[in-house]
């Protein structure tokens, strides 16, 4: 089977049986495209060719670059999946991706705005002035109350949120459906967006979508990242923001008020609690915290 040919019938694969999110799915292509052309330059026409030898070589190649261990590791994983899948299917005798080392991965701690860099940015748009700051207003609370993906919250229709109940239901990456909790303050900049927004931006009675553009669209993660950063720079914030800034700032605040790291798991939509694991310092300085309070001692 062509290389190229047997790439593609893996993304397929992993879309359409497997249910892995549409940009995983491309993030996979480019990874298992950029190791073809490596092999490509190798001379190498087959995948049953391929051995442990010229995937540390690929790897080695990779670091000589400066590729982060991050991006290492995501590499990494497409191409092993992508190995098991051949071995799976018969088209490759033995799978050498079993015998790859994983990359170090340094832990990056997530960015976050403090409770006091939101307030200034939603307050801002307190009240709102015009069609775009009720909606801009809505978006904002409903994305620091719930933690949502960018992905997650450009995709909601109306059926998925339920303003009395004060929950939410979203797809996240594979699929997954979670239900998340909204709090007041989002669900009344919601009710208000709903009422007094939505109604003159909708332009088609079949439109279910949530939040739309003014075009009566719904709204692109090009325009979340651009609403964002220029409410940061109108409420005089100087750090990057961005709609992940939301998320991390979301899971910081929980934290840091005393939510337990598997609670805050689910509600990010982590699939493993060890992805979470990046605020565990968060959950140790508030333990730390709470013993110099208490202890007679500290």
């Amino acid at each position: 089977m062509d290389m190229e040919q047997a790439i593609e019938e893996f993304i397929q694969y992993l879309t359409v049986e497997i249910g892995l999110a549409e940009s995983t799915a491309k993030g996979y292509r480019g990874d298992l495209r950029n190791l073809l052309v490596f092999l490509e330059q190798k001379e190498i026409p087959q995948w049953s060719m391929v051995d442990l030898p010229l995937l540390t070589g690929y790897f080695h190649q990779l670091r000589s670059k400066g590729i982060s261990p991050a991006t290492l590791s995501r590499k990494l994983a497409a191409i092993r999946s992508f190995l098991r899948y051949l071995k799976k299917e018969k088209w490759i005798d033995a799978d050498p991706g079993i015998f790859l080392d994983n990359p170090r991965k340094d832990i990056v701690l997530p960015k976050a705005l403090s409770n006091e860099e939101i307030e200034v940015i939603l307050n801002t748009l307190n009240p709102p002035k015009d069609l775009a700051a009720i909606r801009d207003l809505a978006v904002l609370e409903l994305l620091y109350a719930s933690g949502l993906r960018i992905s997650e919250l450009v995709n909601l229709q109306l059926k998925d949120i339920d303003l009395d109940l004060g929950y939410l239901r979203c797809l996240g990456k594979g699929n997954k459906e979670r239900v998340v909790p909204v709090g007041e303050k989002a669900i009344l900049a919601v009710r208000n967006y709903l009422a007094a927004a939505r109604p003159q931006l909708v332009s088609r009675p079949s439109e279910r979508t949530l939040f739309l553009n003014r075009r009566g669209k719904g709204l692109s993660r090009q325009w979340f990242w651009s609403m964002i950063k220029e409410r940061a720079r109108q409420a005089g914030i100087e750090k990057s923001v961005s709609p992940h800034t939301f998320r991390h700032s979301f899971a910081t605040s929980l934290l840091i008020g005393g939510a337990d790291l598997r609670s805050v798991q689910e509600l990010l939509g982590h699939a493993d609690v060890s992805t979470t694991q990046v605020y565990t310092h968060l959950s140790d300085q508030r333990l730390k915290e709470a013993y110099k309070k208490s202890h007679p001692r500290a």
